[in-house]
């Protein structure tokens, strides 16, 4: 299972137009709220604490639904974006935030 020592250093950095809300830990997922400048659009990201594979190859999910609302509920016809990280991308905080990044630029949809 994967622990992120310090987790709240990511607390409040912003991640292109986004900030980083509020972190939560929970038994199987890490869950990040990210909210625009005027928090009035919120999205949530999941970094799964359980990995897929061992050792090694272990990887980590990053994942979001492609299609949110405004209040970072997922719509109906939603997707799931996905990037599969190794330890080596959680190393430290910017790593992890970068990680972020990527995984909201992704997307083709203009919600997130």
């Amino acid at each position: 299972m994967l622990t992120i020592e310090n987790i709240n250093k990511i607390w409040k950095r912003d991640v292109g137009d986004w900030r980083i809300g509020k972190i939560e830990a929970q038994s199987g997922a890490y869950l990040f709220q990210l909210y625009k400048f005027n928090r009035r659009h919120q999205i949530q990201i999941n970094l799964e604490r359980n990995p897929i594979g061992e050792g090694d190859i272990a990887l980590y999910e990053l994942w979001c639904w492609d299609m949110q609302d405004d209040s970072g509920s997922p719509l109906p016809y939603a997707t799931p974006l996905r990037r599969m990280l190794d330890k080596a991308k959680l190393k430290t905080s910017d790593i992890l935030v970068e990680q972020i990044k990527q995984l909201i630029n992704n997307t083709n949809n203009t919600k997130i």
